[in-house]
């Protein structure tokens, strides 16, 4: 068993705290650098009108103008992305850390101001010609961009002027990501009541996978209280944002139209062909998933099972063995699952929990939920959880892990290769729990042990074939409703339950109307429908998965091979390069499916082998 596990970050390499006069003179320094590359990006908006015939004799100069601005702000990015991590970890453990509170605003606006100096460059090649475009990516130190501009270069036709881009970037600070930092700053401070105690979202949504079920309802209902108290500022958020985001879709739709589904689709690297089959495969099949839902609640000698019960423990587990795994044993656990795979995997994981690079401990300002982010110099990646034993906390680690694992074998690639799409960075942490799940089947030595280990296969398709699904469905109701004006709160409790009624259909008792207020992914601001990504990396990892027979001893070489090009390839190229599978078509996802409708199947079967034992006492 690993030994001097730490479960509290240890930063103090990159700044002492967030009051350091460190980053107060590193973001002073990066200001000024910013407006040195301001004045070198300003040139490129002059030759925007002719951007598409540039005579090829002044292809070099143009060339050598872009190697210094990439060189320069490749320098900035690296330590602004520091400092930007450095800030965000403070407030993941303490979201009333004021020093933190104030830097979050400041890095966002320089984080514009850099977006907007670097915004006659971009939008110069986006229109030039393929001719220079081929040209200045041959560069050697211009080939690192080579992904990101071609795939820019798809949307084109959406981009405004140069002062138009620089003003919706600016004015995004304070107007689209004030109200997502606002929402954040709402979880954090929240406080729940349950059973006569004050406890913040993170501790309340930990007691959801207590074995006890009048703890797990309690829970619920304290959430879902908390939330009710702030529902009006919610919706007030989310119509912010999607407002917003309709907005600015409108007015980028001069040129030909732009749907909402576009944007995100873009920005996942996926065609929208390939979201659709994802999702109506998904939907046919989505009788696995409320199978999965129907036998649990048989094995909990339950009717059906209600909100409050999706996360519950496999039944007939004492208390201790199902809510307190130690860390350092939960760290063992799953480095041996990993060096199934690869040795350097496990070892890797041990590494990340000794030099401290989790946090897991509980805080009383902790803020809700569990990511993987990671130091651009040195590259070092970072994992925030609350954990507090359950099996569930278990597996969310194994998650975090995977995506810490993926950005550690591309540690010693350029940082504009390393830049994944949503849809692809899920396939790493999903593929990570399913090692974990199948070495755990594997080591089971009865019936019982194998039921608490199937029982997270059936968590997780009811999770990712309805309650992702139906997120996504509401997310697409919000958009259609808030072209129409404001969405009010009840409307949006009344759009939630049908949401839930459309995937769940009558698997569950009740639906969880305040899900779009509980639910912080409706209220990230950078991004819209992070949502799909997982049901995307879940089937997409399980195809990954199952041809680990058909390679071999050369499996781990393919898997660690599809990580590395996922910064520079859409998830179609990732697919078609290495599996030769075309994910446009419907066939690859109910192949995927058909991997997770067997172990519903064996999940039943040892529900009805434990209702049998269960009769017999």
């Amino acid at each position: 068993m690993p030994q001097n596990l730490l479960q509290t970050w240890d930063n103090k390499q990159f700044f002492r705290g967030s009051d350091d006069p460190k980053i107060t003179s590193g973001v002073a320094q990066i200001k000024r650098e910013i407006e040195a590359l301001t004045k070198l990006c300003e040139p490129f908006g002059d030759r925007i009108e002719n951007a598409d015939i540039i005579p090829a004799a002044d292809f070099v100069a143009v060339i050598q103008d872009v190697k210094a601005i990439h060189t320069q702000r490749s320098s900035i990015v690296e330590r602004l992305s520091n400092i930007q991590t450095f800030i965000s970890s403070v407030l993941s453990v303490d979201s009333q850390d004021n020093a933190a509170n104030t830097w979050l605003p400041t890095l966002q606006q320089i984080w514009a101001t850099l977006t907007q100096a670097m915004t006659p460059v971009d939008v110069f090649l986006a229109r030039a010609s393929d001719a220079f475009i081929d040209k200045l990516l041959a560069e050697p130190e211009l080939e690192e961009m080579s992904f990101s501009v071609r795939h820019d270069r798809c949307l084109k036709d959406q981009l405004l002027s140069v002062s138009e881009e620089k003003i919706i970037t600016g004015l995004a600070v304070t107007g689209l990501h004030g109200w997502g930092n606002l929402y954040d700053d709402l979880a954090g401070s929240l406080k729940c009541q349950i059973n006569g105690e004050t406890v913040g979202l993170a501790k309340a949504a930990n007691l959801m996978g207590s074995d006890q079920r009048s703890i797990r309802e309690s829970a619920w209902r304290g959430i879902n209280t908390a939330w009710q108290g702030r529902k009006e500022t919610v919706a007030t958020i989310l119509n912010a944002i999607n407002g917003w985001r309709l907005e600015e879709t409108k007015q980028r739709s001069h040129i030909r139209e732009l749907h909402y589904l576009d944007k995100s689709c873009h920005e996942s690297r996926i065609e929208r062909s390939t979201l659709t089959s994802l999702m109506d495969s998904t939907y046919k099949h989505r009788t696995v998933g409320q199978r999965a839902m129907n036998a649990m609640a048989k094995a909990l000698e339950l009717p059906k099972m209600a909100p409050w019960d999706v996360t519950a423990p496999a039944p007939n587990q004492g208390a201790a063995e199902a809510e307190n795994i130690p860390f350092e044993d939960a760290i063992a656990l799953i480095a041996k699952a990993f060096s199934r795979l690869t040795p350097a995997m496990g070892d890797f994981t041990i590494m990340m929990a000794e030099k401290g690079w989790i946090d897991a401990s509980p805080t009383p300002n902790r803020t809700t939920g569990a990511y993987c982010t990671k130091f651009a110099n040195p590259r070092e990646p970072r994992i925030f959880l609350t954990y507090e034993g359950s099996m569930s906390n278990v597996m969310t680690l194994a998650h975090e892990l995977g995506h810490a694992w993926h950005n550690w074998v591309m540690r010693d690639l350029p940082i504009m290769k390393t830049r994944y799409s949503m849809t692809l960075a899920e396939t790493a942490s999903i593929f990570a729990e399913t090692l974990v799940r199948d070495a755990l089947m594997q080591q089971a030595q009865n019936p019982a042990q194998q039921l608490e280990i199937a029982w997270q296969n059936a968590e997780s398709a009811a999770v990712l074939l309805l309650n992702i699904p139906a997120r996504f469905e509401f997310e697409k109701r919000l958009v259609e409703a808030r072209k129409d004006g404001f969405v009010i709160a009840d409307k949006l409790s009344v759009m939630m339950r049908e949401s839930w009624a459309y995937w769940f259909e009558d698997s569950l008792s009740e639906y969880d109307e305040m899900f779009w207020a509980s639910k912080l992914h409706f209220s990230i601001s950078q991004l819209g429908f992070y949502n799909y990504p997982y049901l995307f990396g879940y089937l997409f990892s399980l195809g990954i998965y199952a041809q680990q027979e058909k390679y071999g001893d050369q499996f781990n070489d393919l898997y660690t091979s599809l990580l590395r090009d996922t910064g520079t390839m859409t998830a179609e190229e990732v697919v078609q390069k290495h599996l030769g599978q075309d994910i446009r078509e419907m066939a690859f996802w109910e192949d995927s499916l058909g991997i997770v409708e067997d172990s519903i199947a064996q999940f039943e079967d040892l529900v009805e082998q434990h209702s049998r034992t269960a009769a017999l006492v």
